[in-house]
């Protein structure tokens, strides 16, 4: 499992508009300052750019014989004698498959940089073992602790009773709406890796519309 960087990804994008830019600082053709340059690529600090890399990499994948995954149109699946998946996330890529071979000769299809071993990608961190791979998000959990003063908070195997009724309480403290959802965004996220906290991050979610915070007066 490799984690890949695509080089100046937005740059091979191909525009479908007209789009026009001023001459760069300290660049400008003596005597036609006011002209204009035409842009017949793609390029960073675009509006379009993002759309039209996404184009050229998804028209790329299909002409390579690969399937978009109906449910994470990210994710793209070769099914031929030798597996490969590819994940990918703005210009950064996930490859994996049951053929080294097959997978170093999809690496020289874009200039990229092999960032190596996959070990951590959007908060989760991988460890290759002889029995495969293990996924954790430990940093991540830590991250949060720390982020909401709860790091000396005392540790306990069952996060929330399941026979808990949440009611209203109109007698406390108004809890802040915008901190409640960034933590409890926070614990989905983690839900990733840590299933065993799914049902109270759960329970709380229906909290997370704002004319709802109320209810969570307390709480």
């Amino acid at each position: 499992m490799y984690q890949l960087d695509v080089k100046s990804a937005f740059l091979n994008g191909e525009l479908e508009e007209e789009v026009y830019v001023n001459q760069p600082p300290e660049f400008e053709i003596k005597g036609k300052e006011e002209y204009v340059y035409k842009l017949e690529k793609a390029l960073y600090g675009l509006k379009q750019a993002p759309r039209a890399w996404n184009k050229k990499i998804d028209s790329f994948f299909i002409q390579q014989g690969f399937l978009k995954c109906v449910t994470e149109h990210e994710i793209y699946c070769r099914n031929t004698t030798n597996k490969l998946i590819i994940c990918l996330y703005a210009d950064d890529m996930i490859v994996t498959g049951n053929d080294e071979e097959e997978m170093k000769a999809f690496k020289k299809k874009f200039e990229m940089s092999d960032l190596g071993n996959l070990t951590y990608f959007l908060g989760i961190e991988f460890e290759m073992n002889s029995q495969g791979v293990l996924i954790h998000q430990r940093k991540y959990a830590q991250d949060v602790l720390k982020r909401f003063n709860m790091l000396n908070c005392k540790p306990i195997s069952t996060p929330v009773d399941t026979r808990v009724k949440l009611s209203l309480v109109n007698d406390e403290k108004e809890v802040n709406p915008t901190l409640f959802k960034q933590i409890v965004g926070s614990l989905r996220y983690l839900c990733h890796t840590r299933p065993d906290i799914a049902y109270g991050v759960g329970l709380i979610s229906r909290y997370m519309v704002k004319e709802d915070a109320e209810i969570c007066k307390g709480y």
